[in-house]
Formats: C-alpha cells, sequence, structure tokens
C-alpha cells in the first residue's frame, strides 16, 4: 500500500475502512436499506395505492377506462411494491458492498 498523496485522500482511505470494519449486514441495512430503501418503498406504495384507487376519467373518448380497484386489492398491489423495492434496494446494497470490498482488497494488495 502506497502512502496517501493528500489529506482527502487519507481522509477517503479512512472513510473506506470504517465501513468494511462495519461488516456487510451493518452496511446494507444500515447504511442503505434503512435511510434509503424503506423511505423510497413507502413512497412507491403510496403512489401504486393512489393510482390503483383513483378513477380515470379520459379526455378521448376511443381510449379504455381503466376499473377502480377495491381497497383490499389496491393494499396488496401497494405491499407487493413495497416489498419489491425494499427488495430490490437490498440486492443493491449487496452489490455495492461487494463492488467496495473489492476495491478495498486492491487497495490493500497494492
Amino acid at each position: 500500500m502506497h502512502p496517501a498523496a493528500s489529506k482527502s485522500e487519507l481522509l477517503a482511505r479512512a472513510r473506506q475502512a470504517a465501513r468494511i470494519s462495519l461488516g456487510r449486514t451493518t452496511f446494507v441495512r444500515d447504511a442503505r436499506v434503512l435511510p434509503i430503501g424503506v423511505p423510497l418503498a413507502l413512497g412507491v406504495a403510496a403512489v401504486v395505492y393512489s393510482r390503483a384507487t383513483e378513477e380515470r376519467r379520459e379526455w378521448r373518448r376511443g381510449w379504455r377506462r381503466r376499473q377502480r380497484l377495491d381497497a383490499s386489492d389496491a393494499l396488496a398491489l401497494a405491499a407487493a411494491a413495497l416489498a419489491g423495492t425494499v427488495a430490490l434496494t437490498y440486492v443493491g446494497a449487496r452489490v455495492e458492498w461487494s463492488m467496495r470490498r473489492r476495491a478495498w482488497r486492491e487497495l490493500q494488495d497494492s
């Protein structure tokens, strides 16, 4: 490992070392899924629910009208959107972790 060229590089290495020392589970859960994934999933679920329960009024006659879903179907659809968004965030965080770990190992080996 070669010495840091600047103070900012030294601080970046220290941040990387701190993330790596916490471990994959903590990084994925505390740094990505809870602060980013859950609020994003709640927003997606709210949009899905509101779109599923609203009755659309089209200004053109030729378009098919969507039927409004009842509350239980709309909730099920929103729950599926919530779970799917959290799952995608989790997978993305795992991929980010593996990339960070690989970069850290390469930095340590050089």
